[in-house]
């Protein structure tokens, strides 16, 4: 009920079933019940912005999830509590819950090999019982030969004949039914395949919706850049590329970035930038585009790079100042592109990432010197790097830069489309690469 509730956004209705159910489960020590309960409240209660009770709730869950047997909701738990602690600016304690959810992730991911091993395993030990009884029969049938040497022949052929036509038939049906009882165990190791991989699948999905909530919302957008598109094309179900955006005092910042990896593992690190992105400028008061970029690279730098992983993301952080119209950024490996009279100006950018790289200088600010109606695009590179057309070569950024100069004199609110419509005409058949992620913006 709880569910039915809260998919017609009766919230509060769903949050009263959630926590009966919760208390039942205390009643009958049911700790899995707590654990999923207590984790769909949290969740609940995080996107009605009451995070207190949301704070108690996961708290509740993550001391539990070590008791239960269920590695899917030790997983769901892990993540909506990095969400949380993310969302109330505990990042030690997101980042443990982040990694948490990582190695129960990891379990699935083991369950294929450990069915496919099973199945081995069963075939060989049929296949070894299946020659013992072979020889078996082969040796009771030659011993019952040779006591019968003495008797009439025509009494000994008839009586071989049948002994070797029963156990013929006593073989062919021990066969049959060791086939069948193989074929069900099979069709059951089937559907546990199958329901683990609709977990799995749940549970990338209810990431998804995560990580749409943290991505720049629609209408911040339209307050602050109203004549703007956003073509938003993932590899997989979630992504490692995100555009990110938020007001601080009289200045708007958007964010256009490329993490490392695609899918699920991207996606994490996506969650983990956003996080310190938010933090540098909510939580530590810094304004320029270029020292926000080296507070992440420091905080990613201390979380993740410790071993020398050279995790973090390529991008650019757009600054634009309500009161004076001035427009600065900072670039990581990652080049703004301006359209005006005609022509387009690759802008100058930091040859390193925001992250572990070969050198760790400062990045630079940079300002942007525009008249009013020039178009500025900012991408990752899933687009230009796609394989496709004719020959199945790369689109490459060239083609990306006369493509969008060409769409500079269309509509802005046609871009989009017109974007879209190209990327499926080149890919065809051919599987898409990496995310894709474009922003155009009218000055």
């Amino acid at each position: 009920m709880g569910e039915a509730y809260n998919l017609n956004g009766e919230h509060n209705e769903g949050s009263n079933y959630f926590i009966k159910a919760n208390e039942i489960y205390k009643l009958m020590n049911d700790k899995r019940g707590i654990v999923i309960t207590s984790t769909k409240l949290a969740s609940l209660f995080y996107y009605q912005n009451k995070y207190g009770n949301s704070v108690s709730f996961i708290e509740a869950a993550l001391t539990l999830i070590d008791s239960i047997e269920d590695v899917r909701w030790k997983s769901i738990s892990s993540l909506i509590g990095s969400i949380v602690y993310e969302g109330i600016g505990k990042n030690k304690e997101a980042l443990k819950c982040l990694k948490n959810h990582t190695n129960f992730q990891n379990q699935f991911d083991n369950i294929d090999t450990k069915l496919n091993f099973f199945k081995t395993e069963l075939n060989t030990e049929f296949q070894k019982q299946k020659r013992v009884n072979e020889q078996k029969h082969l040796a009771e049938l030659t011993n019952k030969r040779n006591q019968q040497v003495a008797l009439v022949f025509g009494f000994c052929f008839v009586l071989i004949v049948s002994i070797v036509f029963y156990n013929r038939f006593r073989i062919t049906r021990k066969q049959k039914g060791i086939i069948e009882e193989q074929k069900k165990l099979v069709y059951r190791q089937k559907l546990l395949v199958e329901e683990k991989q609709k977990e799995i699948l749940d549970s990338i999905n209810y990431a998804k919706k995560i990580q749409f909530t943290l991505l720049a919302h629609t209408d911040l957008l339209q307050v602050n850049i109203p004549n703007h598109f956003v073509y938003f094309n993932p590899k997989d179900i979630v992504s490692g590329d995100f555009y990110w955006a938020t007001n601080r005092d009289e200045k708007f910042y958007l964010g256009v970035c490329d993490s490392t990896g695609h899918g699920v593992p991207g996606a994490f690190m996506s969650l983990l930038s956003i996080s310190f992105l938010n933090e540098a400028i909510s939580e530590k008061g810094i304004e320029k585009p270029n020292e926000i970029l080296n507070f992440v690279r420091q905080r990613l730098i201390e979380n993740i790079s410790k071993e020398g992983q050279r995790d973090g993301f390529d991008g650019i952080l757009l600054c634009i100042d309500k009161r004076t119209n001035e427009i600065t950024y900072a670039a990581a490996n990652n080049a703004p592109l301006l359209v005006k009279e005609s022509k387009y100006f690759e802008l100058e950018f930091d040859r390193m990432p925001v992250g572990m790289g070969q050198k760790n200088e400062g990045f630079r600010i940079r300002s942007i010197n525009y008249n009013q109606g020039d178009i500025l695009y900012m991408y990752t590179d899933g687009f230009a790097d796609q394989f496709g057309g004719p020959k199945g070569k790369k689109f490459k950024r060239k083609q990306l830069n006369d493509l969008l100069l060409s769409l500079s004199s269309t509509p802005i609110g046609n871009q989009k489309e017109n974007l879209k419509e190209v990327f499926v005409q080149w890919k065809g058949d051919l599987e898409q690469i990496d995310d894709i992620c474009i922003i155009g913006i009218r000055l």
